[in-house]
């Protein structure tokens, strides 16, 4: 998933003050050496710098920031949390923590509180009222396909989504091309079965509504389906913690003419593993309900469409989220 704006937000407040951060600390400390990791945008490595930090200077308040600002950029939202409220128990309240949680709880998919805290940043520190990437964050998190309304305890979510951009009946079956990722030997197969499964799941719920068949070319294909180990490939801004992307062309009608999904199936080009199945199986199925015509998101984190990851040990689709596909075809 491409970075959100509050994360890219994040990272220009903490650059601009990383070196007043660490003042008083000697050169030796691994502080300085997880500064120049978090400019470099390694986050993994600042951390494991600034944990180290942490035991010789129990009491920094702006170590635990940091160390909030890396756990939220590796996806360890609930962990950042937990430092940059401990971070302003210890140091007192400023702009920059105010922002790393708001990502953080954007990342757990709680909009409504991301948006609480962005308000408050620019509370504390009026100049972020006047910062344009800063506005653009709060303006995003005000967006109803980022925000969803409706009640989490409905049948379905229909009356949250910003609009439904179905399939039309002359269009069964979909087309649809998985295409091979030679810089990824080995896990075509798997990434096929994961694909076929989720449009089996969705395919099912819609009571027959909708069909698929694979084919070959992707010329000849209606929906594309691509996996990668290339989070800024995954082009969608929407889906925090999911690292997925769907691009839809549709018809004047508003029907749904052509469509990319790109999946992340591993962190990094330098990762030696994929990441868990069933995670990948959430992303894919996430971004099939926006594929076949879903666009916006529940407020109900126990459905796929919820605009997080599910909290479930499997990847299934909830109740809500059969009845919300199986209404929208029969509309």
């Amino acid at each position: 998933m491409r970075k959100t704006s509050i994360q890219r937000l994040s990272i220009a407040i903490l650059l601009s003050c990383v070196s007043c951060n660490n003042a008083g600390f000697a050169a030796v400390d691994p502080a300085e050496e997880g500064v120049r990791y978090c400019k470099a945008k390694n986050f993994s490595q600042a951390l494991s710098c600034f944990n180290a930090a942490s035991k010789e200077h129990p009491t920094s308040w702006q170590i635990l920031q940091n160390i909030g600002n890396c756990q939220m950029h590796l996806g360890q939202y609930k962990s950042a949390v937990n430092s940059e409220q401990k971070s302003i128990e210890l140091g007192g309240l400023n702009s920059t923590q105010c922002t790393i949680m708001a990502a953080a709880l954007e990342g757990l998919g709680q909009p409504k509180q991301a948006l609480n805290w962005l308000n408050l940043a620019c509370s504390v520190d009026p100049a972020q009222a006047a910062n344009p990437v800063m506005q653009a964050a709060i303006n995003r998190l005000h967006d109803p396909a980022i925000n969803p309304t409706g009640s989490p305890n409905a049948s379905d979510y229909v009356s949250g989504l910003v609009s439904a951009n179905t399939w039309r009946r002359q269009d069964m079956p979909i087309k649809v091309c998985v295409r091979s990722n030679y810089q990824l030997p080995g896990f075509y197969r798997q990434f096929s079965a994961i694909v076929k499964d989720s449009l089996d799941q969705w395919c099912k719920a819609a009571n027959g509504a909708i069909s698929y068949k694979f084919v070959d070319s992707r010329d000849s294909a209606n929906l594309v389906f691509d996996y990668t180990d290339r989070s800024d490939l995954c082009t969608s801004e929407h889906e925090a913690g999911l690292e997925g992307g769907t691009e839809m062309m549709t018809r004047e009608d508003n029907t749904a003419a052509k469509g990319t999904v790109v999946v992340l199936v591993k962190t990094s080009p330098e990762e030696t593993h994929f990441r868990d199945r069933v995670l990948i199986t959430k992303v894919c199925l996430h971004e099939v309900g926006h594929a076949l015509g879903i666009h916006g998101h529940s407020s109900n984190n126990h459905d796929v469409m919820f605009l997080a990851a599910t909290p479930e040990p499997i990847a299934v689709l909830s109740e809500r989220d059969k009845a919300t596909i199986k209404r929208i075809y029969r509309q």
